[in-house]
């Protein structure tokens, strides 16, 4: 008889009652052999700026594990450093189970942007795709969202399962207030969340930095993860110059390019999915996606909610009328990364250096002209971008 084998990935920081009750329902449900709880090093979906180190959360699944001969901890994820997709540890795991069938299971919120997923079709065409219903994420959307999925090959099951009201990211803060979060754990993942001190550290963009550099990685060739890098120095090297904030303008060179080697079809795909139009020139300009799907894809995705950098990601390719100055900086640090070797980079390097509208009039008007020569048509906020600099030049030099 073939095994059957469930996956259920996660940060797990911390594993909860709701991720025990889901793993061991699901277990005796669909008549589970086993159901493997895989912490993974860093997700490749989300930013977590107070994410626990890996070898607690592999310690906290193991301590809450250890009484259920149906649930075992796999440290693959977490031994492969860097960040696992979904798709890769499935591909592990048909490797090790040869016979077995294997099950996904995801959190309600997951499932539904399951189809924006690095290489979904693989997955679905590995494992059978399992959620639940919780209070934030009806039976019957997780049901509607299964449908669509349906039509790209992949089998669901969706189970009204009953799970504790809880939530990784409300423990954290109990936690890091001091409060007893013994109500929400295993009893053995509560003391061990207090005997460590857990959560209790407040971090910055800086701390998080090996996380941002951990998710591109895995998501860029390494030309343009190192292209990134380049931006990420730059921009904060302007920041300081001119006054923006140093850490977000990192941040933004970092996650700018976030989708730059994202297929189409998943650009479009992501945007779709958040509700997001394209104008009448974006849609026949894919090399503008990367930069709007970026946007949501880091807002909604990874959780930055700041609108500083999101605005920096979204406008770094075509730049726009009433740019703040965090959108100008990523701009021109785009065009001026030390990676860069374009015939007229040393011209706007020393731009750059010396005054942002002068840098900014060089830059747009150098992007127009390359669009013109390809016969490319310019995006309205480009050309809006162009004519606000030329007029405050204008005025600038009107008043001298």
């Amino acid at each position: 008889m073939r095994q059957k084998i469930a996956l259920f990935g996660g940060t797990f920081d911390p594993l909860h009652n709701g991720h025990m009750v889901l793993a061991r329902e699901f277990a005796a449900r669909l008549g589970l052999d086993k159901v493997i709880l895989m912490p993974t090093f860093v997700p490749p979906h989300k930013l977590k700026p107070d994410l626990a180190p890996a070898v607690d959360r592999m310690e906290m699944c193991r301590l809450a594990c250890e009484p259920y001969p149906e649930l075992e901890v796999s440290d693959l994820e977490i031994n492969r450093r860097g960040a696992s997709f979904t798709v890769v540890t499935l591909e592990q795991l048909k490797r090790q189970y040869p016979q077995a069938d294997l099950y996904l299971l995801v959190g309600a919120d997951m499932f539904l942007t399951l189809g924006s997923w690095h290489r979904f079709s693989d997955i679905a065409a590995m494992a059978t795709l399992c959620a639940a219903p919780r209070d934030d994420v009806p039976a019957q959307q997780l049901r509607e969202y299964a449908e669509e999925l349906k039509k790209q090959g992949a089998v669901c099951v969706i189970e009204e399962i009953r799970t504790p009201c809880v939530s990784s990211t409300d423990i954290r803060h109990r936690a890091a207030a001091g409060e007893d979060v013994s109500d929400a754990v295993p009893a053995a993942v509560a003391a061990y969340i207090r005997d460590r001190d857990l959560y209790c550290e407040n971090k910055t963009y800086r701390d998080v930095e090996e996380q941002y550099k951990a998710i591109i990685r895995g998501r860029l060739t390494p030309r343009r993860f190192e292209h990134s890098l380049a931006v990420a120095v730059q921009a904060e090297h302007l920041a300081k110059k001119y006054g923006a904030d140093p850490d977000k303008a990192r941040v933004a060179g970092l996650l700018h390019d976030i989708l730059k080697d994202t297929d189409g079809d998943s650009q479009l795909q992501i945007l779709q999915d958040f509700g997001i139009l394209l104008d009448t020139v974006e849609k026949t300009a894919p090399k503008l996606w990367h930069a709007r799907a970026g946007a949501v894809f880091v807002e909604h995705i990874l959780g930055i909610t700041d609108r500083d950098i999101l605005d920096a990601v979204r406008y770094h390719t075509t730049g726009r009328a009433g740019m703040s100055l965090l959108e100008i900086i990523l701009y021109l640090a785009d065009f001026t990364s030390a990676d860069r070797d374009y015939p007229d980079v040393e011209v706007l390097r020393r731009l750059t250096e010396e005054d942002l509208d002068k840098a900014m009039e060089y830059a747009v008007e150098y992007t127009i002209h390359d669009l013109r020569e390809a016969g490319r048509a310019v995006q309205p906020d480009t050309l809006a971008c162009f004519i606000e600099i030329m007029e405050r030049m204008s005025s600038t030099h009107g008043k001298g």
